[in-house]
């Protein structure tokens, strides 16, 4: 199912990359399911996946942009405590969160790398849907680059960047009009001669 489906459930997600990146690092041979689910709740800071389910605010497990709350490091902790057969420990916590901050962050569209740091493609409201790149495919700048007046932070591919690497909202936001440009000719004219 892809991510930009409105029906993805980033939970989900999160809770299966729990489950894999725990067992290739050696953290725990097995998490079950189950307790996935509940350590992904409570890195949003509830106490179950039911009644992270049930809360009409949200956190909205379809919405790209769950990883940046999932940082309830307290509640995995004590979320731990409470579970029956955990094969992880209390002082897990701080990184189980990261790998549930990652696990909530869609995919690379590039590699598939699940990173907390990947951004969206162009610049996008939070909660819009858009698709995601990580920093190590960003970086190369046959694919994508930055638009000078956005910043570092937004990523955009080559083909929504002009020749001056400016997005569509900033092009032309260097070009001078008429009189702009006679007046930069006249001041450089006088430089020349002074």
């Amino acid at each position: 199912m892809d991510q930009n489906d409105g029906n993805f459930d980033f939970t989900k997600q999160a809770a299966d990359y729990l489950r894999k990146v725990s067992k290739d690092d050696g953290l725990c041979s097995n998490i079950r399911s189950s307790h996935a689910h509940m350590l992904v709740a409570a890195a949003l800071g509830y106490n179950s996946r039911k009644a992270m389910l049930d809360d009409p605010k949200g956190p909205y497990t379809k919405n790209q942009w769950l990883s940046h709350t999932a940082k309830h490091v307290e509640n995995i902790r004590a979320t731990i405590l409470r579970m029956k057969g955990a094969c992880v420990r209390p002082e897990h916590a701080p990184e189980i969160a990261r790998i549930i901050q990652d696990g909530l962050t869609p995919a690379c569209c590039e590699c598939g790398e699940h990173n907390i740091d990947n951004l969206p493609i162009g610049y996008v409201e939070q909660g819009d849907d858009a698709d995601w790149v990580c920093a190590s495919c960003s970086a190369d700048d046959t694919q994508y680059g930055t638009c000078y007046c956005c910043g570092d932070h937004v990523i955009y591919t080559v083909e929504q960047l002009d020749a001056k690497g400016l997005c569509s909202e900033h092009h032309g936001e260097f070009d001078l009009d008429p009189e702009e440009e006679e007046d930069y000719e006249s001041y450089i004219e006088y430089l020349e001669i002074h």
